[in-house]
């Protein structure tokens, strides 16, 4: 995992559009749903991107705004995690669990040529 700090002008869409990290989470440093997620991710030995949206520049009440605006777009749910791979959303912790036991998980992963190690 890497905890990354945002940019005044960060973009999620360009974010989720960058090859070089598909696996893509947006998180709350103190949320147990969040932590699971990492968890879960960590366990599958998956490398992903993790922002954290009560840190850094996202404390800035506009960027957290748009930011947390642009997620529930994309995905239709004001919660977090949600966690991307390869621009799709996957869900909060409660989905990529149920992704995980279906083999959609692995499928989407696969896609998008992200390794991992199932448990």
């Amino acid at each position: 995992m890497s905890t990354a700090f945002p940019a005044p002008d960060f973009d999620v869409d360009a974010v989720l559009a960058d090859p070089a990290h598909p696996v893509v989470l947006f998180s709350l440093s103190w949320c147990s749903f969040c932590r699971s997620a990492k968890q879960l991710l960590d366990q599958l030995q998956i490398s992903y991107i993790d922002h954290e949206l009560d840190r850094g520049s996202f404390l800035k009440p506009a960027l957290q705004q748009r930011v947390r605006g642009r997620l529930e777009e994309l995905t239709g749910s004001n919660t977090l995690p949600q966690l991307f791979i390869g621009g799709e959303s996957i869900g909060g912790y409660t989905d990529t669990a149920s992704a995980l036991r279906t083999g959609r998980l692995a499928t989407v992963l696969t896609r998008h040529g992200v390794s991992f190690h199932p448990v």
